[in-house]
């Protein structure tokens, strides 16, 4: 196989994975459909994608996710 060759099978395996991805998130609420797509390995930029929303206010999303979470285990302690 060449380089063409695996680039075409790369582009097709990306959107299979945005539609898997796309049916996995469902009705969730945002926050729960960041932290799917988060767990799943997608990158920032295909999260914004998939979810309409800027790939900042992923981030941030994902920042005050983890931040509550981390809060939530010291909690637990």
């Amino acid at each position: 196989m060449n380089s063409d060759q695996f680039s075409i099978i790369e582009k097709k395996l990306n959107t299979v994975i945005k539609l898997l991805a796309i049916q996995a998130i469902g009705d969730k609420e945002y926050r729960q459909q960041i932290t799917l797509l988060d767990s799943m390995g997608l990158q920032i930029n295909d999260i914004a994608e998939l979810t309409g929303k800027t790939a900042n206010n992923v981030k941030v999303t994902l920042h005050l996710i983890r931040k509550n979470k981390s809060k939530g285990e010291k909690k637990d302690e």
